[in-house]
């Protein structure tokens, strides 16, 4: 029997919906291949006139930091504006996809008559003191001269020991900074992050002026992760990939290869929107990566989205997946986002987003000011895969945060539940630290669904009429979010792990007293064989490397570090031992 996806049991609205959607889209195909075929001068004078006739387009548009913000091509050229510096790694991936990711190793500098010298930005400088956070500068400082006291005391302890050891000659970096990743959402890429007019409203400056090691991630398909080894992106291979591929690969691999070149034990990960729901994934199904991340911050968690807010698109997530690549194809949706974002003024584009995700989600964006949109949008959209989109659906008609289902149903429009059991994804099983922000307003994010599925909590907070995309570029962020932010990093950057110097100071310890003791097992050893004498060399060793000598100051390091981690700990445990109440949370973080 021929598989005809159209046949279904649905209602004649949704017959009517779905119908619409296919004229929609066609009327914009026609539309696009109209403008298309018309010369850039005439669009241009098009442009011109229609500013002209419409000045509120551009009103206090150009005397603010918008257009080169706005025309920025890429990360590079964003950061260079904000003048921080930048370094873009490559990731590759165990089923070989390249990830572009972007790193921002410290806060703005500047050229001076004394060298290269810090100089963070007013606004987020004032921002720091009043929240009691030491600038990079000076966290940078005290790191590196404790650091070097104390490589300086165990290289004149153990100096002439070590001048052979290998390992002795391996590259060291002077300090280690604690590390942060953040992730973007749905169809957005790294640019994300970096969007806001004001400095003190981007996250990735807030934290890298605090001293914090600060990488930016790029899921595969986007704008930086456009890469595999054997497969092009214009081939449909290229695109069969789901959120199940960003928590088996991307998000663990990246996480590896951080960790790996830093030299830190753990990170932070800051998630936005898909953001978080690859790593409530990935976290879940990778027992090894829960001790890798010392605390995972929610922004805008999405798990289990309750639907949209529109009928028309609510028949479109019914619909089996035959349908939806149907409308989309089998590559990535949208494309037409980027050629209207060309096409049309950058206030004008705002407008018709604006008028998008009212239609889709019912937000009205009002938190965000209309340069912050026109800015803002222009960095919105990169590529995905039409699966992620098929799978968000999948999750939303079952409301079950689950796995793709690769078997489509027999009866289109309906579930195949009954002939399989797609995997859940077993959240509950999560160990890493949990803390959640999440709008009053946001109609993606079921906070009940939520909990129910998540382990205890370290916090979770509202911030009351705050939507979706606010998390990202609402004004406020600096008072509602950015503080309880830095607080849960102060906290829990290395939560359950011995700091980065201590670490570093222990590495050398270790690596010192085995080659020593060993050394010196070696001779003793030999002694005895020359000497003939029977002696238990096994008892020996064991009563040499008990009394191995550490001088007081060393043993008082040891007992501090030693109560500065078991305090820690006590510390984490009452913290998720005590229920957070949400409300009375919210009245003292924001005064509502």
């Amino acid at each position: 029997m021929v598989h005809i996806p159209i046949v279904s049991r649905l209602s004649l609205s949704d017959y009517s919906s779905i119908t619409l959607t296919f004229v929609i889209l066609g009327i914009e195909t026609c539309c696009r291949m109209v403008a298309f075929l018309i010369p850039g001068f005439i669009l241009d004078a098009l442009k011109a006139f229609l500013e002209k006739l419409f000045p509120w387009i551009v009103t206090n548009y150009i005397s603010s930091k918008a257009p080169p913000l706005e025309s920025a091509a890429n990360v590079q050229e964003m950061l260079r504006f904000w003048n921080y510096p930048v370094q873009e790694h490559l990731v590759r991936t165990q089923d070989n996809y390249l990830l572009g990711i972007h790193r921002i190793t410290h806060g703005r500098e500047q050229i001076s008559a004394k060298g290269v010298v810090p100089d963070p930005p007013e606004d987020i400088v004032k921002f720091l003191k009043k929240h009691g956070v030491p600038l990079a500068a000076e966290t940078k400082e005290a790191h590196l001269e404790r650091s070097k006291r104390s490589r300086r005391d165990q290289e004149e302890n153990l100096e002439a020991d070590l001048d052979t050891h290998p390992r002795r000659k391996s590259k060291k970096n002077d300090y280690i900074k604690p590390v942060v990743l953040l992730y973007h959402g749905f169809m957005m890429c790294s640019e994300v992050w970096l969007c806001n007019l004001d400095e003190e409203r981007n996250l990735a400056f807030v934290l890298a002026e605090a001293g914090y090691d600060v990488w930016l991630g790029n899921a595969r398909g986007n704008k930086y992760s456009l890469k595999h080894m054997f497969l092009k992106p214009h081939e449909n291979k290229f695109w069969e990939f789901g959120m199940d591929e960003l928590a088996m690969f991307d998000m663990p691999d990246t996480v590896d290869y951080i960790l790996a070149r830093t030299g830190a034990p753990s990170l932070v990960y800051i998630g936005f929107s898909q953001g978080t729901a690859q790593a409530f994934a990935s976290l879940s199904i990778n027992p090894s990566l829960n001790d890798k991340i010392s605390l995972f911050i929610a922004l805008a968690p999405a798990t289990t989205p309750p639907g949209l807010d529109n009928g028309l698109v609510n028949s479109i997530v019914k619909a089996a997946p035959n349908v939806i690549y149907l409308l989309f194809g089998r590559k990535t949706p949208l494309t037409a986002a980027l050629f209207w974002q060309n096409l049309l003024h950058p206030t004008a584009y705002a407008v018709v987003i604006d008028w998008a995700v009212k239609f889709l989600f019912g937000w009205n964006c009002t938190s965000m000011s209309r340069v912050q949109k026109a800015v803002s949008y222009q960095h919105l959209y990169s590529f995905t895969s039409v699966r992620i989109l098929v799978h968000w659906f999948q999750i939303i008609r079952t409301q079950v945060f689950q796995m793709y289902d690769d078997v489509l149903p027999r009866v289109p429009y309906l579930s195949s539940t009954r002939s399989h059991c797609p995997h859940p994804f077993p959240t509950n099983q999560i160990t890493t630290p949990i803390a959640i922000f999440y709008g009053g307003s946001d109609t993606l994010v079921d906070v009940k669904a939520l909990l129910s599925d998540l382990p205890e909590l370290v916090g979770i907070w509202e911030v009351p009429n705050y939507e979706h995309l606010d998390f990202l570029w609402a004004d406020g962020l600096e008072k509602y979010v950015y503080p309880k932010i830095l607080q849960l990093l102060e906290s829990h950057s290395f939560n359950g792990h011995i700091s980065s110097e201590e670490a570093k100071r222990q590495s050398i310890e270790r690596m010192s007293s085995n080659g020593l003791n060993t050394y010196r097992r070696e001779i003793r050893k030999l002694a005895y064989e020359l000497e003939g004498l029977d002696s238990d060399i096994e008892q020996e060793n064991e009563v040499y490397t008990d009394s191995t000598v550490d001088t007081p100051k060393e043993e008082e390091e040891q007992s501090l570090v030693s109560d500065e981690s078991n305090d820690s700990t006590k510390k984490q445990q009452q913290q998720r031992r005590q229920p957070v109440d949400v409300q009375d949370q919210q009245q003292q973080q924001y005064g509502h």
